[in-house]
């Protein structure tokens, strides 16, 4: 009986394993492997930018904070930018020693306001220029459907992948046939905010509004903002036909 049932179990794998042999494995398959890129630039309509106002000392006078504050808000009404658009990030203060003043507290402000272009964002510095805003920098770029391009791009890097391998396998008489992998090898969005100011570029956190405002030059600034770059890969396994 055991004998009966050993070679039972044998004859079942004999069997099994010589079906197998007859179906080509994925790797047996004569196929190109090939990658697909795309890239897509963005113009941003969301750009925010990082506003710091602070108490100082001028002509033996405490400018304050609230006052400052008032300006800014003031300021941006006279743009018709909707102050829901500025939120307050932080406020500190800072126990300080100030020369002709004495000991006070110094305090800062620290605010996000989002804008939708590039233009409102010179005339905004224009504005922090004339209330003297202690610093100003853009944090962050962004587009409200940057989801869509994203899909978008996608979709393209698949396709190239594709006509790469049609027409390479062209070129030596083969066709292409069902894809046997897909690996998304990348998708990813490049919105590291960056100013192009005057000739002259630098990242932003360099760059600051006090940087922009050193220029001697009155009121007449050229800033451009670095769109947004969107990159999809793929890899894929067509076989041979």
């Amino acid at each position: 009986m055991k004998k009966l049932i050993t070679l039972l179990v044998l004859f079942t794998f004999i069997n099994v394993n010589s079906q197998s042999l007859n179906v080509p494995s994925l790797i047996d398959r004569p196929f190109i492997e090939i990658t697909g890129t795309s890239e897509t630039e963005v113009t941003p309509d969301e750009i925010y930018v990082t506003i710091t106002l602070q108490e100082r000392a001028e002509n033996k006078e405490k400018l304050n904070i609230d006052k400052q504050e008032e300006s800014l808000k003031s300021s941006l009404k006279e743009l018709n930018i909707d102050l829901n658009n500025l939120t307050l990030n932080t406020a500190n203060s800072d126990f300080r020693k100030v020369k002709s003043i004495g000991k006070d507290v110094i305090i800062s402000k620290s605010y996000s306001l989002k804008l939708n272009n590039v233009d409102i964002l010179n005339k905004v510095y224009e504005k922090l220029d004339l209330i003297n805003a202690h610093d100003a920098f853009i944090s962050k770029l962004n587009h409200t459907k940057i989801l869509d391009f994203q899909k978008e791009n996608r979709i393209k890097a698949i396709k190239a992948a594709k006509d790469k391998a049609e027409y390479l396998l062209v070129a030596v008489g083969k066709q292409i046939g069902n894809p046997i992998q897909i690996i998304e090898t990348e998708n990813s969005t490049h919105n590291t905010p960056y100013n192009y100011y005057r000739g002259r570029s630098m990242a932003n956190t360099v760059q600051s509004y006090n940087a922009y405002t050193s220029d001697a030059e009155s009121n007449k600034h050229d800033i451009s903002i670095k769109k947004i770059k969107v990159v999809s890969s793929f890899m894929v396994k067509y076989e041979i036909k």
